[in-house]
């Protein structure tokens, strides 16, 4: 995938950049032709001659924005040693953060393409690749922390994490990640870290 956008043409990578822009700014259905071409600022033409559809256009985007936001997770779930539960929550707050600042794949473009992925069968294999690669980085960092049980923990705090990001980009709250997200994540990794049940108690005895 990489090696496909590194010999992509830069006029194909200016379309798709200005498909990104236009998706993230008014969702997909608002990507035609003439408005990726407004937005890119060249002819019309141009957007028919490197792309026959719509369907390319926003298919293009989606390959684009996965491997952009598949590097983000790689970058934040690399860790050299263990970690323990609050360095793990201090890496889990900055990597929602980082979502929602990363302007090369903007999270709002992200949403509305995995959506689009459910709905059309061609994307959907790109879609549950960038699924698949999220939770494998979150299983890795959660790994090198101290949480027993990493690959259904990575899971619920996945869950966890894009539901707080969507919430955040429908009602948009000042101080979000560090008054909101940070504790929840907080809460959700202290729960997990606690013994329970007849584990609980065998070490309380």
């Amino acid at each position: 995938m990489g090696q496909r956008h590194g010999a992509m043409s830069d006029r194909r990578e200016e379309l798709v950049e200005a498909t990104l822009r236009v998706i993230g700014r008014s969702g997909v259905d608002a990507v035609t032709h003439r408005a990726v071409a407004a937005e890119a600022g060249v002819p019309l033409a141009a957007t028919t001659y490197y792309f026959g559809s719509k369907d390319e256009l926003v298919c293009e985007a989606l390959a684009l924005v996965i491997d952009r936001s598949m590097e983000l997770v790689t970058r934040f779930a690399r860790v050299d040693g263990e970690i323990d539960c609050a360095q793990l929550v201090d890496r889990l707050t900055e990597f929602a953060e980082a979502q929602l600042d990363d302007q090369r794949a903007p999270l709002i473009a992200q949403f509305e393409l995995m959506l689009e992925g459910a709905r059309r069968s061609r994307l959907r294999p790109l879609a549950e690749r960038w699924s698949a690669a999220y939770l494998e980085g979150l299983t890795a960092l959660v790994g090198a922390s101290t949480l027993p049980d990493p690959a259904p923990a990575a899971q619920l705090l996945s869950t966890l994490i894009e539901g707080a990001l969507l919430d955040q980009l429908s009602l948009p709250r000042h101080d979000f990640v560090e008054m909101e997200l940070r504790p929840m994540l907080t809460r959700a990794v202290r729960a997990m870290a606690a013994p329970t049940g007849r584990a609980a108690a065998t070490s309380s005895e």
